[in-house]
């Protein structure tokens, strides 16, 4: 009998065994699935920002076609008219510290220096140094070709 006369014999008792700890891998499915939606909230946040790019050089380069159709009997408006797409260009992808103090030698170095290869060297980097900052009688009827190309390639690496 239970010497606290309970009538409960408690000596054939063992100790509480707690299970195992659970383990950390492998992970829930939820951990999975946390992990896709992630992936492809920056795929997508990526597609976004490279289309938005491709878009931007597209509408560059779109215009300055129209540009060239516009005052293709002009050749000065049409060299300030491209001289003043970069720029725009410039301000949106670099620094504007960095780029909107600039012209003359100052601006073609930097045309050149955020160039792959020296596209504003020659004819073209003379019309990027001088065309804002000459009166139209001054300019002649220079041929701008050099230059729209060389605007060109800059925008297809920058915009």
């Amino acid at each position: 009998m239970n010497p606290a006369g309970q009538g409960i014999d408690l000596s054939e008792l063992r100790d509480i065994h707690l299970p195992p700890l659970p383990s950390v891998w492998p992970l829930a499915w939820g951990w999975y699935a946390l992990a896709a939606a992630v992936l492809l909230c920056a795929f997508f946040l990526w597609l976004a920002l490279k289309k938005k790019r491709l878009t931007a050089k597209k509408y560059a380069l779109r215009e300055i076609d129209g540009l060239c159709a516009g005052y293709a009997a002009d050749p000065y408006r049409l060299a300030s008219e491209i001289s003043l797409l970069l720029k725009r260009i410039a301000l949106m992808r670099f620094p504007r510290e960095r780029t909107a103090g600039l012209y003359g030698k100052q601006w073609r170095a930097f045309l050149n220096e955020t160039s792959k290869k020296p596209v504003f060297d020659g004819k073209a980097g003379e019309i990027a140094e001088t065309v804002m900052y000459v009166p139209a009688e001054r300019f002649g009827g220079k041929d701008v070709t050099p230059f729209v190309l060389a605007a060109k390639e800059w925008i297809r690496e920058h915009a």
